[in-house]
């Protein structure tokens, strides 16, 4: 026996042209609605919505990835084309030039330390405490800082345990000259470094030296002349101060948190909104 299939009813009192009438006025509303978005809401673009950035890096070897994207033509091959890689003088650099912005002849993003995004987001080291909305787009490496110690030093033995230095710190403190620790950002992943590894060996980072800030170019020839006692940096600077004869590396970073966050990719939060 054949099962009957049922079918529904029409629409009670739905005739042709009310069906009409009301398919266009569905037309309408849809019509509407489109011309309230933004344009090409509807489809993909075919090409990004952006096609440069201007992006701030140090003098460090922890920025090749963007000397890397920029010589192998990655950013034209992702169709930003009109990418400039600009070189920053200093970390304080970076941040001002990123509050400026790209568009204010500042910078849009940077190759930067892990902690100053946070900072900057919360105002902790901008003018007036100003917050700067910012975003880490992608960690750039891990590690692979170290912590170097003047010539001087040598024969104290000082390596990963830094209280080997407390006597000839304190010896030289008693001639009455200063102790100074050299870091590239208040803050930033060098001072942490710095702190903690002086504060494992008993010597108090705020009390029995003077901690002073430097940019990463400028830490060998300043230690060169004697302007400072130990400094933490990245590369190419802890090779450059022993390949001189001016010092030694006492630790590597590594050594203090193997693999810890250290450079990324930071953008300016408009700059991602707008485009």
């Amino acid at each position: 026996m054949t099962k009957r299939i049922k079918t529904e009813a029409p629409l009670e009192g739905m005739t042709r042209r009310n069906f009409l009438m009301a398919s266009a006025a569905t037309a309408a509303t849809l019509a509407a609605a489109r011309a309230l978005l933004p344009s090409g809401a509807y489809a993909a673009p075919a090409a990004p919505e952006v096609t440069g950035a201007k992006l701030g890096f140090i003098a460090l070897t922890d920025a090749a990835p963007l000397m890397i994207a920029r010589e192998k033509g990655l950013f034209e091959k992702f169709g930003m084309p009109d990418v400039e890689v600009l070189k920053q003088a200093s970390w304080g650099a970076t941040r001002d030039n990123l509050m400026l912005g790209g568009e204010a002849n500042g910078i849009d993003g940077a190759h930067i330390l892990t902690p100053m995004p946070y900072l900057m987001h919360t105002g902790k080291v901008t003018q007036n405490n100003q917050p700067m909305p910012m975003a880490i787009v992608a960690r750039l490496n891990y590690d692979c800082q170290a912590i170097s110690v003047a010539q001087e030093y040598a024969g104290t033995g000082v390596g990963l345990d830094a209280s080997k230095l407390k006597d000839a710190f304190a010896a030289k403190k008693a001639e009455g000259k200063e102790v100074k620790a050299a870091m590239t950002f208040p803050g930033g992943t060098h001072d942490l470094w710095l702190r903690y590894w002086l504060a494992a060996g008993g010597i108090d980072p705020n009390k029995d030296v003077s901690t002073i800030v430097v940019p990463p170019p400028q830490m060998v020839a300043n230690m060169k002349v004697g302007n400072m006692d130990v400094f933490c940096v990245g590369e190419p600077w802890n090779e450059q101060l022993v390949h001189q004869g001016v010092g030694f590396t006492a630790a590597t970073t590594g050594e203090l948190w193997k693999g810890h966050p250290e450079k990324a990719l930071g953008l300016r939060a408009a700059f991602i909104d707008k485009n």
